[in-house]
């Protein structure tokens, strides 16, 4: 017709822009597209609108999917920076000289399992009290208790575990009434807790550390998180990390992480095969070390494990010297308003397992923090 867009809307007195009637013009309701269209009659209009939205929709499930994971990485990374500013590696304490009539070949090798310690909570139960100041003063006791046990035994080389849940985390709402500190707070606070803690402790022995990879109150679980996600944003793994940098130049203490994708960590002490994890995974504590034998491929000694806030020794079966055992470690915290409800509670502390070369588990000592 030989005529502009103005003239378009003027001669029909169309409602709209000039602009607005050249950009309809090229959609497929107009122009080009409907050209097309014309000339393949066997396309219905409708069929070529529904197959624009699917592919439209596609594109917008792509991108949000995109736009989730990369705030999740960078949530993750924010929590690295965040904790990793607010941390500086801790001075060398005064190292007393190891025992020098110690026998590593007769020697029976030790264990501290710290499980659970959960801080962050502030609670009052039937039969405790706990809060981050308690907590201090609970590491405080047991450094006493630790300090008299490796002088008692002549300990040279201390093997040491951490099985997890070493902050409350928001596991659930309740977590939220007895959460006294944020999370990210709460990682820096117990980072350097263990850290002295390993950091005063190697004035009078070796510390070969252990840090399990996974525990549920240490995932983050924030609002419209799905389940398949909460395993890849685990602050055990800030923790034990930033553990290992407070420590990094105190020669006596070596630092021990998982290899990529385990659920747990090897413990290596001569003469025995040892399995750490966390716990929360396990259906069947008495199937348990043939379960995870089996999908290691690789026999298993003993299991040593936390989250259930109550001590145990469970045969599993027996080798040639030595009975093979699930061993379970109590709780740091201890019982809570929680286990009250279901009246299953437990006393605050830690236990240490002595491992002969040849016998296998042979000591067992409980220490009680409260």
């Amino acid at each position: 017709m030989d005529i502009d867009w103005c003239e378009i809307k003027d001669k029909y007195n169309i409602q709209c822009s000039a602009d607005t009637i050249r950009k309809a013009s090229t959609t497929i309701f107009g122009g080009h597209y409907r050209k097309k269209l014309e000339k393949t009659p066997d396309r219905n209009l409708d069929d070529k609108i529904a197959e624009l939205r699917e592919e439209r929709i596609k594109l917008q499930t792509v991108n949000l999917e995109n736009s989730r994971l990369d705030r999740s990485e960078y949530r993750q990374k924010l929590y690295y920076e965040y904790v990793g500013k607010a941390i500086t590696t801790l001075p060398l304490p005064d190292f007393e000289p190891l025992f020098d009539n110690f026998s590593e070949e007769k020697a029976i090798h030790y264990l501290l399992t710290i499980a659970d310690v959960h801080y962050g909570a502030t609670f009052k139960s039937v039969n405790n009290v706990y809060s981050p100041e308690i907590a201090h003063a609970r590491f405080r006791d047991l450094y006493l208790e630790m300090v008299s046990f490796i002088k008692k035994h002549t300990v040279n080389t201390l093997h040491i575990v951490s099985l997890g849940d070493l902050i409350q985390g928001i596991l659930r709402m309740s977590d939220i009434r007895i959460n006294d500190s944020s999370v990210v707070k709460a990682v820096v606070e117990v980072s350097r807790l263990m850290a002295h803690f390993l950091n005063t402790l190697s004035k009078y022995v070796n510390i070969e550390y252990y840090h399990v990879p996974f525990a549920n109150h240490t995932q983050i679980r924030p609002l419209g998180s799905k389940a398949n996600e909460l395993p890849l944003e685990d602050l055990e793994y800030v923790i034990g990390n930033y553990i290992a940098d407070l420590v990094k130049d105190n020669k006596r203490i070596h630092v021990h992480f998982a290899l990529e994708g385990e659920n747990g960590i090897n413990i290596n002490i001569p003469g025995n095969t040892i399995y750490a994890m966390h716990g929360h995974q396990i259906k069947s504590l008495e199937n348990a070390i043939k379960n995870i034998s089996s999908l290691k491929r690789d026999f298993i000694d003993y299991l040593i494990l936390g989250h259930y806030h109550g001590s145990s020794e469970i045969p599993a079966g027996e080798s040639v010297c030595n009975d093979t055992e699930v061993l379970v470690s109590p709780s740091f915290v201890g019982s809570d308003p929680y286990s009250d409800s279901l009246f299953k509670g437990s006393k605050a502390s830690v236990k240490i397992y002595g491992f002969d070369e040849i016998y296998g588990h042979t000591e067992s000592y409980k220490i009680i923090l409260n």
